[in-house]
């Protein structure tokens, strides 16, 4: 019994003890709970005001997609507050990005960790948002993932402003790919980029073109010019510039270009690129040599009333003018019924100006023999493909044949060859029509002369007239040529030009204003007829006498003069009509008003006609606040081919007809000047 009581009372200290024990680890486990708790709560407190406070949005979800925890940002940035309603990531998916969405979850649950995740979504309110989110996977203590957590940043604005960017760039590329100006890009004067235009022009690739040194492409003529204005930009002397250079296309042929060069600079002010504009300006600069070799043909052509130099004008202006290879003149030979050449330039030509091997045609032979008898001219792009052809001294690929027609008769053709195929164009065609006519002018007036010679050789003193008359038409036909129908012929054929090529774009009143400009050129012609009609009168007692009235012939000349706004034109109502011959006065006030118009340097200029009448005599005067005249050469200005203008708008010719048309009335003409301040003529015409 003793025994049992003993080894309870062991028991029960020992049961004591360990209880007491128990107590003191309970103790420490629960102090160092309260510890943990403590700190716990701190972190706690430390990542709810972190979550809570980042400025991108920041999402927690689980393993099914449902969103379990989000800030302030997120729900502001989607709508949705999963304190009032849940939210599962999938919903939130732009439908076209939904397979990219998913591999990138498959990514996220491979790897742990995505970034830069770029997508659409949808908002609350269905509007599209582009975001950018970077998530990683949150795993237990055993590592097994229980959620995912992501910062979400809307990335629209940027992606919006990135989309106008590249929309810009792809407008910027359309703008230099489709402009009609040949665009080139180059470093250190080597070719990095080009647009479709200049590709077209050169006729290489962009891929040919790249890392090609500029010069490369042009000829020789302009190198030494480029290289010293380069040079000038390179040292900051000028920013950008221009020259006319000529380059080479790749099938041989060549063009003429205006190049615009500017400097693209870096940080430093040095020249990183060049940008180059090139513009093909070859027909422009071919209608500015057609029009002056039309001009000079019709300066040549003065004096000449025989077939064969009419044509070695024709044949030497032309191609020397225009750059051909050769042209040759063929006139018709009725009695052989055949065409002979008579005059040439080129490989056709010695230095004796003999034709070499000279060719006759016969009538329907060739091109040029199908044109003398159909009497249609013939613009031939390929000769090789055309059976007329024959060849002469060698075979060229183009041709323009012409004829020369007298009352629908052809008398001659104009014909030229050149070694390269599609060279001449209408506007060349247009050309040679013209001169055509030029030289059926001319012929028709050498022939009705040699009909007047031969009409009036039977009366001596007929034949004394004649022979005085033939100076002075030959001096008004100088006069007339060289001052009036020289311009005109110009003006009839830059309204022709002009109307052909824009006949798509002008309207009935357009057209109908070119009528109108066309109608003047025929007064003009008509009134040149009649000044040449008169010409052969040296005697004042067989002028055309009649009633003229001076205000009608000055209110015809506003209207034929080009008057500038700036100058105000003035007469007297009543001015006298007066017996006389109505063409030589209105041509003595034209030149004088016209002489007037041009030497006004003021910007408000005068012109004023003013008259008085005396016992036998009127007397009129016309002054203008121009530029004046010394007194030195106030006899020199009414000599023939004499000017005091340097511009060369003054043939020197209009003041000597002046003083031959009074001295017709035996009157005189003198003058008042002051230098920079104007002059005033006074002229008297006897009753």
């Amino acid at each position: 019994m003793k025994e049992k009581i003993q080894a309870l009372e062991l028991a029960l200290q020992n049961e004591k003890r360990a209880r007491e024990k128990a107590e003191e680890l309970l103790l420490r486990r629960t102090s160092e709970l309260l510890e943990i708790r403590e700190a716990l709560s701190s972190k706690t407190h430390e990542y709810n005001v972190f979550f809570e406070n980042i400025l991108d949005s920041f999402i927690v979800m689980d393993t099914m997609g449902n969103v379990i925890k989000m800030n302030d940002a997120a729900v502001k940035l989607l709508g949705y507050d999963i304190k009032e309603e849940a939210i599962n990531v999938v919903n939130l998916i732009y439908s076209k990005d939904f397979e990219y969405a998913m591999n990138s979850f498959a990514t996220l649950i491979e790897e742990g960790s995505f970034s830069n995740y770029e997508a659409r979504i949808f908002t609350k309110n269905r509007e599209i948002k582009w975001v950018q989110i970077n998530a990683s996977l949150i795993y237990n203590e055993e590592g097994e993932i229980i959620a995912a957590q992501g910062i979400v940043r809307d990335i629209t604005e940027s992606k919006e402003t990135a989309v106008d960017f590249e929309e810009q760039q792809e407008q910027l590329a359309a703008i230099v790919d489709n402009s009609t100006l040949g665009i080139v890009l180059a470093q250190d004067r080597k070719i990095i980029k080009t647009n479709n235009a200049f590709q077209k022009l050169i006729q290489y690739s962009e891929q040919e073109l790249l890392g090609t040194p500029v010069e490369a492409l042009s000829y020789e003529d302009a190198h030494e010019e480029s290289r010293s204005l380069y040079n000038r930009m390179v040292s900051k002397e000028i920013d950008h510039y221009s020259l006319t250079e000529k380059y080479k296309r790749k099938d041989g042929t060549s063009f003429l270009s205006k190049t615009s060069v500017t400097g693209v600079r870096d940080s430093e002010g040095k020249i990183k690129y060049q940008l180059a504009f090139v513009e093909d300006v070859s027909v422009k600069h071919k209608r500015r040599l057609m029009l002056n070799t039309l001009n000079s043909l019709t300066r040549s052509f003065i004096g000449k009333l025989n077939i064969h130099d009419i044509a070695w004008e024709i044949a030497n202006v032309t191609a020397r003018d225009l750059e051909f290879e050769d042209c040759v003149v063929y006139l018709v030979n009725k009695e052989e019924n055949i065409l002979e050449q008579i005059a040439g330039y080129g490989a056709k030509v010695d230095e004796n100006k003999e034709i070499i091997d000279k060719l006759y045609i016969p009538f329907g032979k060739g091109i040029v023999g199908n044109v003398a008898q159909t009497g249609k001219a013939a613009l031939v792009h390929d000769t090789s493909k055309d059976e007329r052809y024959v060849v002469d001294d060698m075979r060229r690929y183009s041709e323009i044949s012409v004829p020369i027609t007298i009352k629908g008769e052809v008398v001659g053709v104009i014909d030229s060859e050149h070694s390269s195929k599609n060279f001449f164009t209408k506007e060349h065609l247009r050309l040679l029509k013209n001169v055509a006519n030029l030289v059926s002018i001319q012929l028709t007036n050498a022939v009705n002369l040699e009909r007047r010679i031969a009409a009036e050789s039977e009366n001596k003193e007929l034949l004394e007239n004649l022979k005085r008359s033939n100076k002075e038409l030959r001096d008004f036909a100088h006069i007339v040529s060289h001052d009036l129908k020289s311009p005109l012929r110009s003006i009839n054929a830059l309204i022709s030009w002009f109307q052909e090529d824009y006949e798509h774009v002008l309207d009935e009143e357009a057209n109908d204003t070119f009528d109108k400009l066309n109608n003047k050129l025929e007064q003009m012609d008509a009134l040149i007829d009649g000044i040449l009609r008169y010409s052969s009168v040296n005697d004042k007692n067989i002028l055309t006498v009649q009633e003229v009235s001076i205000k009608e012939i000055l209110e015809e000349i506003r209207t034929i003069l080009y008057i500038p706004e700036h100058i105000e034109f003035i007469f007297p109502e009543d001015l006298p009509v007066i017996a006389a011959d109505k063409t030589r006065i209105k041509q003595l006030f034209q030149n004088l008003i016209s002489n007037a118009i041009v030497h006004i340097d003021k910007e408000k200029g005068r012109v004023e006609v003013q008259y008085t009448e005396l016992k036998n005599y009127w007397k009129f005067s016309v002054s203008d606040n121009g530029i004046g005249i010394a007194e030195a050469y106030h006899d020199k200005i009414f000599k023939i081919f004499q000017t005091l203008d340097n511009k060369g708008k003054s043939t020197g010719i209009g003041l000597s007809i002046v003083k031959k048309i009074i001295e017709l009335y035996k009157g005189t003409i003198s003058l008042e000047s002051e230098e920079g301040k104007g002059t005033t003529f006074f002229f008297k015409l006897k009753k």
